[in-house]
């Protein structure tokens, strides 16, 4: 996925390199991530590199350390990740950082049509254990397989309990083959990756793979794949009996079902490719270069000491270890809060 976006900028003339030590960054921007732990390491790599830096940013609600960006903010181009919900939009903008929805696309030359016989009648290559309320969409999916006696493919952890074997298959040409071998492939959201338009609206990549693959899609989070793709393009359904339904009625259907798929790698072809992708990227950093120039990066004491403790263990993670602490001291009755 990350090697298809890295070839895309490349052909529009952006160079770019991955730099697993802190002696290896180099170049005209920087991107890093942050959340769930990583301010550290980003503290570490700006401290090195001098130019402006592009925040990779988890969602919002989820992980906000707005002491940290505002330390940082001078340093900071702008921030981006997959999730259009309101609320990133709102917190990055109280630390005057831009931020940017960037969803996740596919690669025209690894997912594509293939003419071949179509050995299943429905695939999910997803793990069978993992995320909030997928499970009543799984059991639904197999017991509507088990009582119609179709051919389901299944890849990932946790299909033993249903009956089926545990298997891995690869990304790129075995996923492919896979995706055109199926009539329906079905794609299955966590439910906190459409929370709502406030809080979460996070795609997965999956989404996006199987439309520019051609194979008809059955997706749930109706509000979430509507920004990317019409309901005539991917069919989607957020109550587990009406998205059976919906698989049933495109099994049966193929003139309808081929359609679909072919408007989906229509779509996909046009907005959603690495390719486009990498020009929407390399647009954004180009508008906010000149922003930048005119950032002064002059700070203060107490900032380049807070940039400097944020290298060794950022304020944010004491403070919370520090509760943690407390919790547990007053849990065993060594402490009193009052």
């Amino acid at each position: 996925m990350y090697s298809s976006f890295f070839n895309g900028l490349k052909k529009i003339g952006v160079e770019t390199k991955l730099a697993l030590e802190l002696s290896e960054i180099e170049g005209d921007v920087m991107v890093v991530v942050i959340g769930g732990g990583y301010e550290k390491q980003a503290a570490k790599a700006m401290h090195v590199f001098h130019g402006p830096v592009i925040l990779y940013v988890h969602n919002a609600y989820l992980n906000f350390n707005k002491s940290f960006l505002k330390c940082w903010q001078s340093r900071i181009l702008f921030a981006y990740n997959p999730d259009f919900a309101t609320l990133n939009f709102r917190k990055y903008n109280s630390v005057n950082i831009p931020y940017y929805h960037f969803p996740f696309a596919s690669d025209e030359t690894v997912f594509y049509p293939l003419n071949c016989e179509k050995k299943y009648d429905i695939a999910f290559l997803g793990n069978a254990n993992s995320g909030s309320g997928r499970q009543k969409y799984i059991d639904k999916l197999i017991d509507y397989v088990k009582s119609n006696n179709l051919n389901i493919f299944l890849a990932g952890n946790g299909w033993e309990k249903y009956g089926y074997p545990s298997q891995i298959v690869q990304s790129g040409e075995q996923t492919n083959l896979i995706y055109n071998q199926s009539k329906i492939c079905v794609n299955i959201h966590n439910d906190r990756q459409y929370l709502g338009i406030d809080i979460e609206m996070d795609a997965n990549n999956r989404l996006f793979d199987l439309a520019m693959a051609q194979t008809c899609q059955i997706s749930n989070g109706e509000f979430m794949i509507s920004k990317y793709f019409s309901n005539d393009e991917v069919i989607t359904a957020d109550n587990p009996n009406e998205w059976i339904q919906k698989i049933d009625y495109y099994l049966n259907n193929n003139d309808e079902r081929n359609l679909t798929a072919l408007k989906a790698r229509t779509k996909a072809i046009e907005y959603h490719s690495w390719s486009k992708r990498a020009v929407e990227f390399n647009s954004i950093i180009n508008e906010n270069l000149p922003l930048y120039a005119k950032k002064s990066q002059k700070v203060n004491f107490l900032t380049l000491l807070r940039r400097k403790l944020d290298e060794i263990f950022p304020p944010f993670y004491l403070i919370k270890e520090i509760r943690l602490v407390r919790y547990f001291l007053t849990l065993f009755g060594l402490y009193n809060s009052k």
